[in-house]
This record gives C-alpha cells, sequence and structure tokens, in this order.
C-alpha cells in the first residue's frame, strides 16, 4: 500500500507541475548521495559504505492568501516515509499556524534546512530529541519588534516517520518544545548578523541513541533505569560579518525516574565557516539558509568554495556512566570540511572527522565523507 500511495502522490506531482500557475503549486526535491570511509586508529580495515542519505520528493502552494500547503515524503531507505506534512494558516498580526509534521523548534542546527547545513550531520546535541520533525500542532511568529525577534511552538505526539507519526498512546504523553530568539544585529547590506536563542522541550522517556556525526557508523546507545520524562535546555549563539560566519549551541538533557532521580548528558559545539569566494551564508527566520555563488558554472565561473571546522562533545553525568557500563563518559567529535558549491542547487562536499571516545583499545574513529547533492 505504501508504494501505491508514492507512485500516486508522484503522478499527482508530475501532473500539477503541467498546472502549477493555476494551482500555485511548487513541486521540489533533493538527492544526497553518499560515499564513507571509516577507520579505528588501532584497526586493520575501512570500513567502506555508501548511501543515499536523502531521497525529499515534495509539493507545496497555497488555496489562498490564508492557507497553504505542504506534501514531502522521503525514500532514502526505499520506502516512504512523511517529513514535512502540513496544512498551514496566515495570518500576518498574530503568525502562522500550522497542523501536521514539520521540524520541531529545538535549535538553531536542528531547524536549519539540511539543503543548508554545512556539514554532513547535524552536531550531536540534536539527538537528544526524537526526530527532526514532529507530527501535531505548530506556531511561529517572525516579525516580532519588527523582524528582530521570533516564537515559535509546537505539540507533538511520539509516532514516527515510517508509521505516518501514528500515535495511539497520547495518555503517555506529548512533546512541548519552544524557541525564542533576537537580532540586536541584522545588516543585509554588509551582511552582518548576531543571533541569540534559547529553547526548551519536554517529552516522555525515550533512549539516548546517536552516531558521533557520521551516518554509516555504529550507534552509542545509552539508557536511563526508571526514566520516565525528558527535558532539554538550550542556547544558542551565531554570528556573521560577510564570508566569515560563528556558530555554538549548548543544551542539557535532564532524565528523570520515578525515585526523583535525575540524570544529566551536556553537549555544545562551535563551528567557524569562511567563503573564500566572497560570497555569505544568508540567513532569514531563524536559521542559515542557501548560499548562492557570485560566479557560478553555469555562467562560466568555478562556483562557491567554504571551508569549514567543527568541534562538539557529548558528556554524560556520573549516574548515566554508573547505568552503561562500557560506553564512554565523553564523546569528542573534530570535523574540518570543504564545500564546492557548483551551483546555488549543486554541491560537493567532503568531511574529515575524527571521534575520540576514550577508547584505548580501539584508538579514535577517523572518517572520509563525500557527498554529491542536488536540490530543485
Amino acid at each position: 500500500m505504501k508504494y501505491q500511495l508514492s507512485l500516486a502522490f508522484i503522478f499527482v506531482l508530475f501532473f500539477s507541475k503541467m498546472t502549477a500557475q493555476e494551482k500555485s503549486i511548487k513541486v521540489n526535491g533533493r538527492i544526497q548521495f553518499d560515499y564513507e570511509f571509516l577507520k579505528r586508529d588501532n584497526a586493520t580495515d575501512w570500513f567502506n559504505g555508501n548511501e543515499f542519505r536523502r531521497v525529499y520528493l515534495s509539493a507545496s502552494g497555497s488555496l489562498s492568501s490564508h492557507f497553504k500547503y505542504k506534501v514531502e515524503l522521503g525514500y532514502a531507505h526505499a520506502a516512504p516515509t512523511f517529513k514535512d506534512l502540513y496544512i498551514k494558516y496566515v495570518n500576518k498580526k498574530l503568525g502562522n499556524f500550522y497542523a501536521g509534521s514539520k521540524p520541531e523548534p529545538t535549535g538553531l542546527d536542528m531547524v536549519t534546512s539540511s539543503k543548508y547545513i554545512p556539514f554532513f550531520e547535524r552536531a550531536m546535541l540534536t539527538a537528544m530529541q526524537n526526530g527532526r520533525n514532529g507530527s501535531g500542532l505548530h506556531y511561529d511568529n517572525f516579525n516580532l519588534l519588527n523582524g528582530k525577534a521570533f516564537l515559535q511552538m509546537a505539540m507533538t505526539n511520539n509516532g514516527s516517520a515510517g508509521q505516518g507519526f501514528k500515535d495511539a498512546n497520547l495518555e503517555v504523553g506529548e512533546n512541548f518544545s519552544a524557541r525564542m530568539g533576537v537580532l540586536p544585529v541584522f545588516n543585509k547590506d554588509n551582511h552582518t548578523l548576531v543571533h541569540l536563542g534559547v529553547n526548551f522541550a519536554n517529552r516522555p522517556y525515550k533512549d539516548l541513541k546517536f552516531r558521533p556525526e557520521n551516518h554509516m557508523g555504529s550507534k552509542y546507545h545509552y539508557v536511563f533505569p526508571g526514566g520516565d520524562n525528558r527535558q532539554t535546555l538550550g542556547f544558542e549563539f551565531a554570528a556573521g560579518y560577510r564570508s566569515f560566519t560563528v556558530q555554538t549551541e549548548y543544551k542539557t538533557l535532564t532524565v528523570t525516574n520515578d525515585i526523583n532521580k535525575n540524570y544529566d548528558v551536556n553537549s555544545f559545539y562551535v563551528m567557524g565557516s569562511y567563503l573564500l569566494t566572497g560570497e555569505h551564508r544568508p540567513y532569514k527566520h531563524g536559521a542559515f539558509s542557501r548560499i548562492k555563488p557570485q560566479n557560478d558554472i553555469e555562467h562560466g565561473g568555478w562556483g562557491a568554495i567554504e571551508l569549514l571546522a567543527r568541534f562538539s562533545k557529548m558528556q554524560m553525568s556520573g549516574d548515566v556512566v554508573a547505568a552503561n557500563p562500557g560506553n564512554p563518559e565523553e564523546v569528542n567529535n573534530l570535523t574540518f570540511g570543504l564545500n564546492w558549491y557548483l551551483t546555488s542547487h549543486v554541491r560537493f562536499m567532503y568531511n574529515y572527522v575524527i571521534t575520540d571516545d576514550k577508547n584505548t583499545a580501539l584508538g579514535n574513529l577517523k572518517g572520509h565523507l563525500f557527498r554529491l547533492q542536488l536540490d530543485f
């Protein structure tokens, strides 16, 4: 049935594209094709793999000035899953109201689209939530203080994208998340900005699973015995001046259990980006967006070149370590990156990743990651 629905959706997209002007429909998609080569210092063999990291197909548009929609499916694992799927009500004074699935407002790195994130994977701290998208009720308003402040909120269920976000146990609890931010400095003319943000989320219990900023390696898996509630609190900072951008976030995860014992996890990252060819990272609606080369290959140029570096850390409290023998107390990740934007919609990416989880027997994990990305 999933595949029949998917074929029907593709047919509708094809037909809609031919009549897009009448129906106010836009057809979009993205392809991210990856190669990963991973190896521990003291291991003899490399892990060599490739995958379609993301394959999306979507349609979005409006029925009127007030009612808009988006339908997006992902196909990366050979089965369709819901991504952005919502009905949107637009009110210029009160903000935007959504019913359906979209990204939860839980931090600068998480709300930035995978089309625009500068590294292969988002920072480890984003694993503190169930996933990027949540299905339920969403709200945002980016016009506070004449566009210098914003507010986002969401009340979502615990269903999974692969199961259509169905949640037949709402009595267990839902997810509430909120995010606020201000722009004390924002000048489009000289591409200067300062972003300050804070985010909070409250969720039912779930184990913590994450990879050290690769997608094909092994996961770390932490349990919190007796856990019944999760809360995260995060702080965001970003600054940009012309071709240079810095960005950092700090987030804490607190898991409570039935005997009022808290398990704590702390995480942060700091990254820098510099565009050698003079472009800048645009910013809109609380996140960074598409880099547009000044001279792309379609017009005889070489595109845009971006150099990147990021350090991130995940730190477990003593109670977490005691409950998870054999797992590391901390995981440190250092990534160097190179992005070549052939056009504004096509880029080649390379990441060199070094993961230190204090494993003296196996040593550090090192990886070479390659991606070709196209979106339309």
